[in-house]
């Protein structure tokens, strides 16, 4: 969908699979994450004009609670129309507190996975935050732009919870027939699992071009424990086993779990998973990444 990197070509990147080699590392970290950063600002607009310009259409940012256990455990999202890059983006901010994690991981533990539409079974609290979100907002302005775009192609990202809510979102618009499936891109960082291995074995079937990011030891992606009802991700991950510093190499693994990947991890840490491409963001940092960050 974005132009494409030809894999002998690229000096700085180890790749396991030579087939599918489409992922676009300078688009993930001079103008993807700053977006998703830009997802934790309660005030977005204000953090999208500082990180790009004037180079967009800015549809709607929405909030819900996600749960009844707290007024303070809220899922985000914004819409927005990039016009360098010609396509509508659907971005979702992660969780803000302590607390929210802790609740999204108790009802993991204690709650069946939830048939999807578009195959296999997906945790419950998720599809709920995503079901939440669309209606509130992100369904009406990303159809208003993608109508008033109709060439623009379909960019989907967050981290952490908003990874695991744009996971979802890819997979649903091209399960319902709303993008086609050969304009529509998912970019996620820190991704947790987010459905059954019928699920995950679909998956690029509906999303083709899906690129989960993980950084180093981050723990966030090996949650839920592998094999814990069923829990296996989605193909594929990006791995960047070191700080993702400017041309630091990064291997990318065609299995839904490989040992290759961030599977080798023995001891994954919360350390890792605040910041990517060295620039932070996790609960509750505020900021606007500046223009020309990262």
């Amino acid at each position: 969908m974005f132009s494409k990197k030809i894999c002998c070509l690229i000096f700085f990147a180890v790749f396991i699979d030579f087939g599918s080699c489409v992922y676009n590392e300078s688009l993930a970290r001079n103008l993807i994450w700053p977006i998703t950063v830009d997802a934790y600002n309660h005030a977005v607009e204000k953090c999208i004009i500082t990180t790009l310009g004037k180079d967009y259409d800015f549809g709607v940012q929405s909030t819900v609670q996600c749960d009844a256990e707290s007024s303070k455990d809220s899922c985000s999202g914004y819409v927005i129309a990039i016009h360098s890059l010609k396509s509508v983006v659907i971005v979702y901010r992660g969780s803000i507190s302590d607390h929210e994690v802790q609740v999204e991981m108790n009802y993991t533990a204690t709650h069946p996975l939830l048939p999807f539409a578009g195959k296999g079974k997906v945790n419950g609290w998720l599809l709920n935050g995503y079901n939440l979100l669309w209606n509130a907002g992100i369904k009406d302005a990303f159809l208003k732009l993608k109508n008033k775009y109709p060439t623009y192609n379909t960019l989907v990202t967050g981290h952490s919870l908003g990874a695991a809510l744009a996971s979802l979102t890819a997979a649903t618009l091209s399960a319902t027939n709303v993008v086609p499936k050969n304009r529509l891109s998912l970019y996620t960082f820190g991704q947790p699992r987010v459905g059954d291995k019928e699920f995950a074995d679909n998956y690029l079937n509906l999303v083709p071009e899906a690129y989960r990011i993980v950084h180093h030891w981050d723990i966030v992606p090996h949650l839920p424990t592998l094999g814990l009802k069923g829990y296996t991700h989605h193909k594929n991950e990006v791995w960047y086993n070191n700080h993702m510093a400017k041309g630091d190499p990064y291997i990318i693994c065609p299995d839904e779990e490989s040992k290759q990947c961030s599977d080798s991890v023995l001891a994954p840490t919360w350390d890792d998973h605040g910041e990517y491409f060295k620039v932070r963001c996790y609960l509750g940092n505020h900021g606007c990444v500046p223009a020309g960050k990262p």
